[in-house]
């Protein structure tokens, strides 16, 4: 699940079922600490907030309606939301939320799908909001790769991850499509990054991930990459072991990587 804190509106962090990408909602340390009382009514205003905005994005998504949304996004900001963490702590949630109504028939192909765009193009706005008060990478911070598991096509977790690793100043890392793996390889000698993270979904996918993991254990010491490896088949635990990788559940880990 993914924790905010209901009082200053931030993302912070997953916890135990990482798999359900619901939000849990509480106070942060800092927060707890200036409100011991969280029924007074200013805490209680500021928790409701968050799902209030949560809902809006949904009907609006369902609706197509991107000046909603919009709004929506500038209204959070407004209280105090990180760019990023809207991603992480609303949409986020809303894609999972409309994945499982795919998967029980609620919903048809089509009108997922239709959300997905929408999604992307909130993202997009996302994107902008961030760049205005975009600073420079900071040096000798590592570089990651990031990319999907062969047979993973869906781009959005990526995108979102990529943002809220530049948002954290950590790197402007690169989002790289699946290669042929002598290409990859080449790729990754070329670029030299620190770090290689790749996102599966399912796990049919563990054995293209174990031949690229298998491929950089063959490259020369220092060009070697730390693999690391996420997504719904590791938060899921239907996946715990990819042989030469490790496995990440919270994305506040890759802080610390």
């Amino acid at each position: 699940m993914l924790k905010w804190c209901s009082y200053c509106q931030q993302f912070q962090g997953e916890t135990p079922p990482f798999e359900d990408l619901s939000v849990t909602y509480g106070l942060c340390r800092r927060c707890e600490s200036e409100h011991p009382d969280i029924f007074i009514s200013d805490v209680v205003e500021h928790s409701e907030f968050l799902r209030r905005v949560y809902h809006s994005l949904y009907e609006a998504g369902r609706r197509n309606d991107l000046p909603s949304a919009q709004q929506l996004v500038k209204d959070a900001i407004a209280a105090n939301f990180k760019p990023v963490d809207i991603l992480l702590g609303i949409l986020s949630p809303l894609l999972y939320k409309i994945g499982e109504q795919w998967r029980s028939g609620t919903i048809t192909v089509a009108e997922e799908h239709e959300f997905t765009a929408f999604s992307e193009r909130v993202i997009e706005l996302i994107e902008a909001s961030m760049q205005q008060g975009r600073t420079r990478r900071r040096a000798g911070v590592p570089r990651y790769f990031l990319m999907n598991a062969p047979g993973n096509t869906h781009t959005l977790a990526i995108r979102i991850l990529a943002l809220w690793l530049e948002s954290r100043s950590i790197c402007t890392p690169t989002v790289v499509n699946h290669l042929d793996l002598q290409e990859l390889a080449q790729h990754v000698i070329k670029a030299a990054p620190n770090a290689l993270l790749i996102s599966m979904a399912l796990p049919q996918q563990l054995n293209g991930v174990a031949a690229i993991s298998a491929l950089v254990g063959e490259l020369p010491a220092g060009a070697r990459p730390k693999i690391i490896v996420g997504g719904y088949a590791i938060k899921s635990g239907l996946v715990r072991f990819v042989p030469g990788a490790d496995l990440v559940t919270d994305i506040n880990l890759l802080g610390t990587s």
